[in-house]
């Protein structure tokens, strides 16, 4: 698997706090099948120095996990707050693109509520040659009530990421449901960890891949965590799995569905 979204650099924000945290991170993504993993520390505001920081703080993380005979590649990137997606120059928000993937920038979708220079943004960057990754849409307030604002997004240009921890439920029963909801309407191209930490690895990829198993096609689970992220990191764009006729069960027995 690729995981697309991680805080696995230390130091850098809330997420792992040592190299140490940083070793054991990587070893339980590789123990789950994980062979890539962009590292995204958040981008709050415009911070030279961070950028500067973060490119030898994962350096300083690929020795330490050749040491440890780890086999896991990083690839730097960023979770870039929306203001500062819709205020900086493109090609100063080209840096923050994952590394090597000719421009996949990954925007942090907010919690609650809705900005309206989030379509503006995304065609911006879209029409620029960046492709925008919206990280755990299935987690906003709005969207969880109506996917009309995700797939106004993704006509704009986007691509939907969702966070593995949500579909076992770590984030509640709404957040989960809403994450089964837009897998089944075809919205949803990227799963990703999103890890902060080794107790969050933990839950995100394995059990990730058990709550979906038997509720989508194993073809798509694939597609969802293998093949699309390898398309992004090479500079592609991804498409959605689904839509599916029939639902996708997300409590109760697994049922798998068929495609419209």
């Amino acid at each position: 698997m690729i995981d697309t979204h991680s805080h696995l650099l230390p130091g850098l924000d809330h997420g792992c706090p040592d190299i140490e945290t940083s070793v054991r991170m990587a070893r339980a993504a590789a123990e789950a099948g994980v062979r890539t993993v962009a590292c995204t520390p958040h981008f709050l505001v415009w911070d030279q120095a961070l950028i500067e920081r973060a490119g030898v703080v994962i350096d300083e993380v690929r020795e330490a996990l050749t040491a440890a005979g780890v086999e896991v590649t990083l690839r730097l990137g960023f979770e870039v707050d929306l203001t500062v997606a819709a205020s900086v120059d493109i090609e100063s928000l080209g840096r923050l693109a994952i590394e090597g993937s000719g421009g996949a920038i990954v925007i942090e979708v907010p919690y609650s509520g809705w900005l309206p220079v989030m379509e503006e943004t995304i065609f911006r960057l879209s029409a620029a040659g960046l492709t925008p990754v919206l990280a755990h849409p299935e987690r906003n307030d709005r969207i969880q009530k109506s996917s009309d604002l995700l797939v106004r997004c993704l006509r704009a240009g986007a691509v939907a990421q969702g966070t593995g921890g949500s579909l076992s439920g770590m984030f509640g029963r709404v957040t989960e449901k809403t994450f089964f909801k837009l897998i089944e309407e075809g919205h949803i191209s990227l799963i990703a960890s999103d890890a902060h930490s080794v107790m969050t690895e933990g839950w995100t990829m394995g059990p990730m891949l058990t709550a979906l198993e038997g509720r989508v096609p194993p073809e798509d689970l694939v597609t969802l965590t293998e093949t699309n992220p390898a398309l992004l990191l090479k500079g592609e764009r991804p498409q959605p799995v689904g839509p599916y006729d029939g639902g996708v069960s997300w409590r109760g027995k697994a049922r798998l569905p068929k495609r419209r």
